[in-house]
C-alpha cells in the first residue's frame, strides 16, 4: 500500500470508531429517557431484559470499534515501517501527534467513556429509586 492509502486508511478507521461513539452516545441519551419516564416504574424483568439488550448493543459497537482499532494499528506499523524521509508532512505531523500525550489521554478517555456510559445506565436502571421517589415527593408539596 502507499503511503496515502495507509495515512487514509488510518483516518477512516477513527472516523468510523468516532460515528459508533456517537452511535453510542445515542442509544445511552435514549436509555435514560426510557428509564425516566417509565424503566424506573417498570418490573425487575422488565429492567433486565431492557439491560441486557443495551448491551448486547453496547457490545456490538464496541466490538466493531475494536475491529477498527486493529485496522488503525496495522495501518499506523506499516506506516512508520516507511522511510522517515520519504513521508509526506501530513503523515509526520500525523504520527507525531498520535504520539503526543494528547492523543494518549484521548485515547484514555475514549475507553473509559464506555465503561462509564454503561456503568451509569446499570446504575440509573436498578438503583436509583430513591432518587425517583425523593423527586416525586418533593414535586408533591
Amino acid at each position: 500500500m502507499s503511503e496515502l492509502e495507509l495515512l487514509n486508511l488510518a483516518r477512516s478507521a477513527t472516523e468510523h470508531q468516532v460515528a459508533w461513539f456517537a452511535q453510542m452516545l445515542s442509544v445511552n441519551f435514549a436509555m435514560v429517557v426510557a428509564i425516566y419516564y417509565f424503566l424506573h416504574r417498570a418490573t425487575i424483568a422488565l429492567r433486565l431484559f431492557s439491560f441486557f439488550a443495551y448491551t448486547v448493543g453496547m457490545l456490538v459497537f464496541l466490538g466493531q470499534m475494536l475491529g477498527e482499532t486493529n485496522v488503525k494499528v496495522g495501518a499506523l506499523e506499516a506506516l512508520r515501517a516507511l522511510p522517515v524521509a520519504l513521508l509526506s508532512r501530513p503523515s509526520v505531523y500525523y504520527l507525531a501527534f498520535l504520539d503526543s500525550r494528547v492523543a494518549l489521554i484521548t485515547r484514555v478517555t475514549f475507553n473509559l467513556s464506555v465503561w462509564l456510559l454503561w456503568i451509569g445506565v446499570f446504575y440509573l436502571l436498578f438503583f436509583s429509586q430513591r432518587h425517583w421517589t425523593s423527586n416525586r415527593a418533593m414535586q408533591r408539596t
